[in-house]
């Protein structure tokens, strides 16, 4: 009776010594950090960094535009590499969404950032005859901006990156992850301190 009662609760010990250990390694020992994936489009600032900053925006957004010049800064200052990912927001209409697939078919050719920056330039006149017309200023192959833009060619790289920020809990632009560190906003000072933590 004791030996079957020694085997019981020794079984019983090995139970409990394994759940404690899938415990622990399902548990998140980093909290607030993410996985988050840098997307399709090229660094700006320096690819090799450490530091890693994700920005999800959206090219209709007047605070992503404020933002821009923030982010520049950051970038002047730290030896941080940038990727943008796309999180057009419904509120600003259909156009949000053919700009982020216009990005994304300048970046077919090479002029991403390029383009980028003309489009939140032109933030308040953006209609698909002048994402082709800015297509044309930065002198991209027209045929092919054209045919990528008409075909819908990126949609569902645009629609990748609108699930991935939601399930990452995005729920307004610009959210920025700094080494997986959520910043809702161009908050330069908690970006700031998030880089310098990380250095």
């Amino acid at each position: 009776m004791e030996k079957n009662t020694k085997v019981v609760l020794i079984f019983i010990g090995a139970i409990v010594l394994l759940l404690v250990i899938m415990v622990y390694l399902s548990t998140d020992r980093n909290p607030g950090i993410a996985e988050v994936e840098k997307g399709i489009n090229p660094a700006k600032g320096n690819p090799n960094s450490q530091i890693t900053i994700i920005e999800f925006g959206d090219f209709k957004c007047p605070a992503c535009k404020a933002a821009h010049p923030v982010i520049n800064e950051i970038l002047n200052e730290y030896n941080v590499s940038l990727y943008y990912r796309n999180f057009p927001l419904p509120m600003h209409g259909e156009i949000s969404f053919l700009s982020a697939e216009a990005a994304e078919c300048a970046n077919e050719q090479n002029k991403f950032w390029q383009y980028h920056e003309i489009l939140f330039e032109n933030q308040d006149i953006l209609n698909k005859e002048n994402l082709k017309l800015y297509a044309k200023e930065i002198d991209l192959n027209e045929q092919q901006f054209n045919n990528c833009l008409d075909t819908e060619k990126y949609k569902n790289e645009v629609e990748k990156d609108i699930k991935d920020a939601k399930d990452l809990g995005v729920q307004g632009t610009p959210t920025f992850f700094i080494n997986g560190k959520k910043v809702l906003g161009a908050d330069k000072e908690k970006i700031k301190q998030i880089i310098e933590k990380s250095q």
